[in-house]
């Protein structure tokens, strides 16, 4: 072999010596790096089910509209609406035995709003579930006045606030549990807040359905609300990634199915 074809032959083993070096430093520098890099925090596990009522379901009674009778037209009676499949609406889900917290992620307040509306001459929604320590925004989209009025358990200052329409007004709310909410003005307007200890809650919808997600792994307490068929308890046991399902049933009497 000439001196010119020798010197060829070693740049080429060079370049192939090189080119796997190169692999070979890249291969142990990303190992190094994904062992550095954080763990991904767990994402929680998901409890989700359905509130159904068996048995003949009583009609609610008519509401008797007595003011403003030329804008405050067929109102509903939503104490108790029963959808498809006799799922019941508006029954608040929870999840017991979490730590109660201080305050919202961030200690900002403000950040999470939680809205009650007077439209049409009733509360929307009749049913909402919040987080202790964050505010209840009520305001007025009706063009004549209302007057909001919460009626607390111990350690929450009630308010009893007027809104002329349009008007926002903003309260903190610091105590856990039913608050019921009437109208002082339209005494047929009647909601609920229920207000919880963690970020866990659902409130069903029309088919009766919630659905509860991101909750840490654990064996857990789950608690079903609704205002006119009482509380009904059962656990359950969350897993990471995994759907954990649970049905309450109910009777027209408000005890529980067996």
């Amino acid at each position: 072999m000439y001196p010119r074809e020798i010197e060829t032959a070693i740049g080429k083993l060079a370049g192939k010596v090189g080119m796997w070096l190169c692999v070979i430093l890249a291969t142990v520098i990303s190992a190094s790096w994904a062992a550095e890099l954080p763990k991904v925090a767990s994402v929680g596990g998901t409890i989700e089910g359905f509130v159904r009522i068996e048995g003949e379901v009583p009609k609610p009674a008519p509401l008797e509209i007595n003011k403003d009778t030329d804008f405050c037209k067929d109102v509903p009676n939503e104490t108790l609406v029963v959808g498809p499949g006799k799922g019941v609406q508006y029954t608040v889900v929870t999840v017991e035995g979490l730590a109660k917290n201080a305050e919202p992620p961030g200690g900002d307040q403000v950040s999470t709003v939680n809205r009650l509306d007077n439209r049409r001459c009733q509360f929307v929604p009749h049913v909402l579930a919040m987080e202790v320590n964050q505010f209840l925004e009520i305001e007025n989209s009706d063009p004549i006045l209302h007057a909001t009025h919460a009626l607390f358990h111990e350690g929450q200052p009630q308010f009893n606030v007027g809104l002329y329409p349009g008007r926002i007004v903003r309260k903190p709310i610091v105590a856990t549990g039913p608050v019921k909410i009437i109208c002082e003005v339209h005494p047929w307007m009647t909601a609920y807040i229920f207000v919880t200890e963690n970020p866990y809650h659902a409130v069903t919808d029309i088919y009766g359905r919630y659905e509860i997600r991101d909750v840490p792994p654990g064996k857990y307490r789950i608690k079903a609300w609704h205002e006119r068929l009482g509380t009904q308890e059962q656990q359950v046991i969350v897993t990471d990634g995994q759907t954990t399902e649970a049905i309450f049933t109910f009777k027209p009497d408000g005890s529980a199915s067996q």
